[in-house]
């Protein structure tokens, strides 16, 4: 007969259970920014400070996309009904040249500025258009005119919408981006100098009482 000794265990499923039970802690991640919020003696308020500021610049960076597409969307849907009303109030007319080209100052992309005369909105209308330099009077030359028939600019294409959205949301973001990276770096010169400051308190106290120890014969 076998008789069990008082520090043997009986072997079950119980105990392999209790074996394999492990256990674990999540903590922060070990970044520069979660450091500031730890208990650790050796850091400085400086050090917090600046690991909170740079926090807070992130932040901030992260929240201006949200506001910068925002804006590029208000600013496309601005653009797209401007140079909509622009394509509904516009159109293209023929008008003649009614003057010579060599009577005026070529420009220096080999344009002219001549008179010309046009008929819109039911009256005879004249005024100065730009054309080509081979132009000479009784040519004909296509203008944009409003609905009084007032000569006018081509329309914007509505394209161009697209291209003012995504200008203005990358200058917003860039400019509150920039801001939050100079007010960061304000921040770090700020830190540096305490720090050093302190440092320096350090060094003069530590040579002050160097100075004051007693000699040994």
């Amino acid at each position: 007969m076998i008789v069990p000794r008082p520090h043997d265990r009986p072997v079950g499923t119980a105990a392999e259970a209790d074996e394999v039970l492990e256990t674990f802690r999540i903590g922060l991640p070990r970044w520069p920014v979660f450091e500031a919020f730890r208990r650790n003696p050796l850091l400085r308020a400086s050090d917090r400070i600046e690991a909170a500021a740079m926090a807070v610049a992130v932040i901030v960076s992260l929240l201006a996309i949200s506001v910068a597409c925002a804006l590029g969307t208000a600013v496309h849907d601005a653009q797209r009904a401007t140079y909509a009303q622009q394509h509904h109030s516009r159109q293209p007319v023929t008008a003649t040249i009614t003057d010579d080209p060599a009577a005026h100052k070529i420009s220096r992309t080999n344009t002219v500025t001549m008179t010309a005369r046009w008929s819109a909105a039911g009256a005879e209308h004249t005024g100065a258009v730009t054309t080509h330099t081979a132009a000479k009077p009784g040519d004909h030359v296509t203008i944009w005119v409003d609905n009084t028939g007032a000569l006018t600019d081509e329309p914007t294409p509505a394209s161009r919408a697209e291209i003012d959205a995504v200008t203005a949301a990358l200058f917003a973001w860039t400019a509150v981006t920039t801001t939050a990276a100079l007010l960061l770096g304000a921040v770090r010169v700020l830190c540096n100098r305490i720090r050093a400051i302190g440092w320096q308190n350090g060094i003069d106290a530590l040579i002050s009482h160097e100075g004051h120890k007693p000699r040994q014969p």
